[in-house]
């Protein structure tokens, strides 16, 4: 029987959590985003390139496996678009815990809305604390004021794409779940960094690829990092898999939130420290919150 939270678990979980908050990171710190996604996405796809050609060599590709790939690179490649976007647009203070934190509150809405399935009372109530943590990283001052800032917030173009972005992870996490029955994780992943290269290297070519050209000259290192940051991310999920039960594991990698939210505090110098914090947490304990209900 696998226990329902090892250490190990643990562990793994904080490792891959700091790695896709660092990406993100070093994404919203580079300057053309589109460009600098679609390089890590190209580094992602040729580190893994033999090691998923020999998986595939062996396991095999089937037209169902294919057609499962090539929606799922679609679907990753129009969030790495939203996200560019959205990091274009706000803070990774901001925009990070949001995307993050939509798509496991959007999951059991849209399970109610379109399978008729029935939430429990404990996943609402984690459902209202993400919208609470949302609602909190707005908050820019104290007062009535402060208070209902915001509401006007969701006016603004990069709350929007950050909700976008919380859609399209949505999305792709449900499409990718499905997607297993018929690819490797480590083929699906190939999938998933092939749309990012495949979709936003093109939308940078633009003026002789000067773009990509920029940001491999002024941030090569941090492309090269982030391009293995990324899958390390994922493949240390994978990980705790083996120890530990899915429903656990699910949600409790979103503590990522935090480390996304401080590292946008303290090293981009972004404002409302303090809200967006408690935001954070919130959103991080409704994810948790979900994970656990019945």
């Amino acid at each position: 029987m696998v226990a329902p939270m090892s250490t190990a678990a643990f562990a793994l979980i904080f490792g891959s959590a700091l790695c896709h908050a660092s990406w993100n990171f070093l994404l919203k710190r580079s300057d053309h985003k589109t460009a600098f996604l679609g390089s890590l996405g190209a580094v992602s796809f040729a580190a893994f390139l033999i090691p998923a050609a020999v998986v595939v060599s062996i396991d095999g590709i089937g037209t169902r496996g294919l057609m499962f790939g090539a929606v799922s690179a679609l679907l990753h490649g129009v969030y790495g678009l939203s996200l560019s976007r959205g990091y274009q647009l706000g803070d990774l203070s901001a925009v990070y815990p949001i995307s993050r934190g939509m798509g496991p509150a959007i999951i059991p809405l849209a399970a109610v809305l379109f399978l008729d399935e029935r939430t429990s009372v404990t996943a609402g109530f984690g459902i209202a604390l993400v919208v609470a943590g949302i609602y909190g990283i707005h908050i820019e001052s104290g007062g009535l004021r402060g208070l209902s800032q915001p509401l006007r917030a969701l006016s603004r173009p990069a709350t929007r794409t950050a909700l976008v972005t919380g859609a399209l992870i949505a999305a792709y996490s449900l499409w990718d779940k499905t997607a297993l029955d018929h690819l490797s994780p480590l083929t699906l992943l190939q999938f998933a960094m092939a749309g990012h290269f495949l979709i936003l290297l093109p939308l940078s070519l633009g003026n002789r690829g000067s773009a990509i050209r920029g940001e491999w000259r002024e941030r090569g290192g941090s492309i090269l990092a982030a391009g293995l940051l990324a899958p390390l991310a994922y493949v240390l999920i994978l990980v705790a898999l083996t120890t530990s039960r899915i429903s656990y594991i699910a949600p409790a990698r979103e503590v990522g939130i935090v480390f996304g939210v401080l590292l946008g505090i303290v090293f981009l110098g972004e404002g409302y420290g303090a809200w967006r914090v408690l935001g954070s947490l919130l959103i991080v304990a409704g994810v948790l919150t979900l994970g656990l209900a019945p």
